[in-house]
């Protein structure tokens, strides 16, 4: 099976072979990532405009959708944190829940640039 795997050390976030694994092959990696790159130009700033007006139920929705599927594509540590701050979320808009997400709103945007780099690339020929 050939993956495209020519970019994948370049990558801080993106678990290209992560993603290979889980979804089988380069196909059905660039299937998918146009949905992980439109969630999180969208919801990354939309997630912290909801935690600065005090809709936290809201935040927290859209936290727990990202954690839905975004763990298919980045790798266990941003994993862990997205878990960590959704749930925390879920007591209000603090000012600990929206320095969390300020924290982890950065590696969130990288994910969906490494993504797009990756999805600008001609698809891997055999």
């Amino acid at each position: 099976m050939q993956t495209g795997l020519y970019t994948a050390s370049a990558y801080t976030c993106f678990n290209l072979a992560g993603a290979l694994a889980f979804l089988g092959d380069d196909q059905g990696v660039r299937d998918l990532l146009p949905a992980l790159c439109t969630a999180l130009v969208k919801d990354v700033p939309g997630v912290a405009d909801l935690l600065a007006q005090g809709r936290s139920a809201d935040a927290t929705a859209r936290l727990h959708s990202l954690k839905g599927f975004v763990p298919v594509f980045c790798f266990a540590p941003l994993v862990e944190e997205l878990t960590r701050v959704e749930r925390l979320s879920r007591g209000g808009a603090s000012a600990e829940v929206i320095a969390s997400y300020a924290a982890l709103a950065p590696a969130l945007q990288r994910l969906g640039e490494e993504a797009a780099h990756y999805l600008a690339q001609a698809p891997f020929k055999t």
